[in-house]
């Protein structure tokens, strides 16, 4: 009995071990959502329509310019933000992109120092540095004046490489010193360069399989990423990974416009599935990641929502809506609609006369977002669904 118990566990602990984890995108232009309550709640909406759980922020050196990350009253709207994506919209983990140590040494892990809620602070520190592409890399560069020169290291791809390695090794210490996980994003590399990657003790790597619509298919993908797959085992040690896709116009946005966004890691998962090498055992699937958000197809922003969810100051009706909405508000005072798109664009805005109106709003059907302003308040935003018959 204790050895088929044994045997049951070991299968079970299997499937989970090699289950789907992380589903995650990147936020690009971060810093001109942050702090904009409509493009933040758009974001996070179509997150969690979409099932995504994971978020990787750029643009943070821009946000720190701005708000510093490491002034606990300036950070309180990062702070704010995260404690909302985690407690309101099923994202388990925030991750961070830079391209240097300083960053995350300086900011990232000053900043989750001064908050002690796992709830608000930064989980994934995640190293972006292409090292492989020649023409970052050569004198004269960005990479060259601003990093390699200044560590002794050539200005080429292999000192460029011997850098990042560096670099890398330095950031999975301060990461895992602190509970928090250590991440790395790669294009190519030669198997040398994919054993030390493993041996760095990143805890994960996201593959990119950056393939254009019209090439997809699911041997198409996995031809690609295989030979760096390869070169990752060779460690002989297990390396946790992340397939990388671009919706991008170039990649595989019109593909993924009319395909689930997770079709490409199932595919990817039944081919390494399949595969005979033993190498293969190293190979942890960890889940799948996109870039990026203002390239994604805006999908299913039309489920899973509450009306009237934030103040009682007004009263909103019906909702969903074709296109004749009723408003009732208690606010005194002149009174100005405005309606804004997931994007934060504003599409509509209409006086309103009294204490109740109704108005035309002739939107496509989609998600969008209300708010009312008097000559002194400003009511919350109020979650609005646009249905055409």
């Amino acid at each position: 009995m204790k050895k088929y118990l044994l045997i049951f566990i070991v299968v079970l602990c299997f499937k989970i071990c090699n289950s789907q984890n992380i589903r995650g995108f990147y936020v690009n232009g971060f810093k001109n959502i942050l702090g904009n309550t409509l493009r933040e709640d758009s974001l996070l909406l179509f997150a969690k329509n979409n099932g995504f759980n994971y978020l990787t922020l750029y643009d943070m050196y821009l946000v720190n310019s701005s708000t510093p990350l490491t002034n606990t009253t300036s950070a309180q709207t990062f702070a704010a933000f995260v404690q909302k994506a985690k407690t309101q919209y099923s994202v388990t983990e925030i991750g961070v992109a830079a391209e240097n140590y300083s960053f995350f040494s300086s900011v990232i892990h000053v900043y989750n120092q001064q908050h002690a809620l796992a709830s608000q602070k930064v989980d994934v520190y995640n190293l972006e540095f292409e090292f492989w592409i020649p023409a970052s890399v050569t004198a004269g560069s960005y990479y060259c004046t601003t990093y390699l020169q200044p560590a002794a290291c050539t200005c080429d791809t292999a000192g460029a490489f011997v850098f990042y390695k560096k670099t890398l090794k330095r950031i999975d210490s301060l990461a895992n010193a602190n509970n928090h996980k250590s991440e790395a994003y790669f294009g190519f590399f030669n198997a040398g360069q994919g054993k030390q990657i493993v041996q760095s003790g990143v805890d994960r790597v996201l593959l990119s399989i950056y393939i254009p619509s019209g090439n997809y298919s699911p041997s198409y993908q996995y031809n690609y990423v295989q030979p760096r797959l390869i070169n990752l085992a060779s460690a002989n040690t297990n390396i946790k990974v992340l397939s990388l896709y671009s919706a991008e116009p170039a990649f595989m946005q019109s593909w993924v416009n009319t395909n689930p966004y997770f079709q490409p890691y199932n595919d990817f998962s039944t081919s390494l599935a399949a595969e005979t090498g033993t190498w293969k055992n190293f190979i942890q699937k960890e889940g799948i990641q996109w870039f990026a958000y203002n390239y994604m197809p805006k999908k299913n922003l039309t489920t899973g929502l509450n009306a009237n969810i934030d103040n009682d100051l007004i009263e909103v009706y019906p909702n969903p809506v074709s296109n004749n909405l009723n408003l009732k508000c208690s606010l005194k005072g002149k009174k100005n609609l405005e309606v804004y798109n997931v994007t934060g664009k504003m599409v509509f805005t209409a006086a309103m006369p009294g204490a109740e109106a109704t108005f035309n709003l002739e939107l496509e059907s989609g998600v969008y977002f209300l708010k009312l302003k008097t000559d002194h308040t400003e009511t919350s935003l109020k979650k609005l669904v646009v249905m055409k018959d």
